[in-house]
């Protein structure tokens, strides 16, 4: 469930893997008096700060890998993202006052990205002051999210846990002979009651986690060891925004526009079916529109897409829209909307927007994101800030004007900007 390194060789992300011998690792014993600790300064790497891994899978190859933490202000909160120094996919972590919390894993926003989880409430991580041998555990809910249909698979309580377990003076990474001082040995359960979701990280003071092992053999990445080669510093691309809400839940339901890939149907699809009949999570506004996978894909979308059939494309001369389901939002957020559009006449308009900025609760000036060409797909975005009293809006693909030619769209996303 929680990445902590990223691997760079094929398609293996995330932490766990295995080694096929007996490690010894080399270390000052540990005090046997109680000691109280910052355990942000072990975990938290400075930002910018990017540290290489090697990582032993358990098919007993070893891949390189690396892992950082993206630090600043995201979301109006004060947000530590750990992953690697493309900063696309990362765990989500927020400073408070007086602790570090855990709220979710994003793994990217591409149609072949691995499944995403967010939590309603988040993990209460780390106090920043807290003794060797004490623990945190709580227990919330968490959602799990497929990036190629743009939805939530599942749901479910978790209990999570943590615990403090040595202050070494000295340890040495086994696999490179390394010595760390000021070393921080921490357990993590990702499910308490499962006793193969446990980790086991070593953390040098500033500079995060320098070894980890992995006890979950069904974990994704395949990886059950990883630890550090090297340390260097990078400037840090700002981060991809998830295309769900890491924060907001309201009735059971994330801010994002759900099948925004057009690949998640009710039915098996039939190439000209209605969006009606076929699309989830969306609706036509007559049976002009429809689901297709003529012509080409546009950047990291799927097979299918939605059309607006035009009057030379065998509709009417009527304009069309394609809406989304209802989309819970966070009053007084300001919101991306951004997707793939293509025009075939230059006398229609074609564009997303936030439907006229008809919404539950307060209504508010619209934006649109136009397509400018013809013939050809363009990327675009809208953003707009939320009243503080709006509860649910609506964003939709729209063709109007002469309505001449067919339009379409894919790859539709809602991001929360602030």
């Amino acid at each position: 469930m929680v990445i902590r390194a990223f691997v760079l060789s094929g398609k293996v992300s995330g932490l766990g893997s295995t080694f096929l011998f007996m490690l010894f690792a080399f270390f000052s014993a540990p005090s046997t008096e109680a000691q109280t600790v910052n355990p942000l300064e072990y975990w938290l790497m400075p930002h910018g700060l990017v540290a290489t891994t090697q990582n032993e899978l358990r098919s007993g190859s070893i891949v390189q890998g690396e892992h950082c933490f993206w630090r600043g202000t995201k979301w109006g909160r004060t947000v530590a993202l750990q992953g690697d120094s493309s900063v696309t996919q990362y765990d989500i972590m927020v400073e408070t006052g007086s602790r570090l919390e855990y709220w979710g894993t994003f793994r990217g926003n591409k149609i072949s990205s691995r499944i995403s989880h967010s939590f309603d409430s988040p993990f209460f991580w780390m106090d920043k002051v807290m003794s060797v041998g004490q623990s945190k555990e709580n227990t919330f809910v968490v959602r799990t999210f497929d990036s190629k249909k743009r939805g939530q698979i599942s749901s479910g309580n978790v209990t999570m846990r943590l615990e403090i377990n040595a202050l070494y003076s000295s340890w040495t990474v086994p696999q490179t002979g390394v010595t760390y001082f000021d070393v921080l040995k921490i357990t993590f359960f990702s499910d308490k009651n499962n006793v193969n979701s446990k980790e086991v990280y070593h953390l040098a003071k500033g500079k995060g986690t320098i070894h980890f092992q992995s006890f979950n053999v069904g974990e994704p990445s395949g990886v059950r060891f990883s630890w550090v080669t090297s340390f260097r510093n990078k400037t840090l691309p700002a981060p991809t925004l998830p295309w769900f809400d890491p924060f907001f839940t309201a009735s059971g339901k994330k801010t994002a526009v759900l099948n925004g890939f057009i690949e998640d149907m009710a039915l098996s699809p039939v190439n000209g079916g209605t969006v009606n009949a076929y699309s989830k999570a969306w609706s036509g506004i007559s049976n002009d529109v429809v689901i297709t996978t003529d012509g080409s894909t546009p950047g990291n979308s799927g097979n299918w897409k939605i059309a607006l059939k035009g009057s030379s494309g065998g509709g009417n001369t009527s304009a069309d829209a394609a809406f989304s389901d209802w989309i819970p939002v966070s009053g007084g957020g300001t919101y991306r909307l951004s997707g793939w559009l293509w025009r075939v006449s230059s006398v229609d308009n074609v564009y997303l927007d936030f439907n006229d900025g008809i919404a539950i609760g307060t209504n508010f000036g619209d934006v649109h994101a136009s397509s400018t060409g013809i013939h050809q797909w363009q990327y675009k975005s809208a953003t707009v800030t939320i009243p503080a009293g709006t509860q649910q809006i609506k964003v939709r693909c729209v063709r109007d004007g002469v309505n001449l030619g067919n339009a379409y769209c894919d790859g539709i996303l809602l991001e929360r900007i602030n």
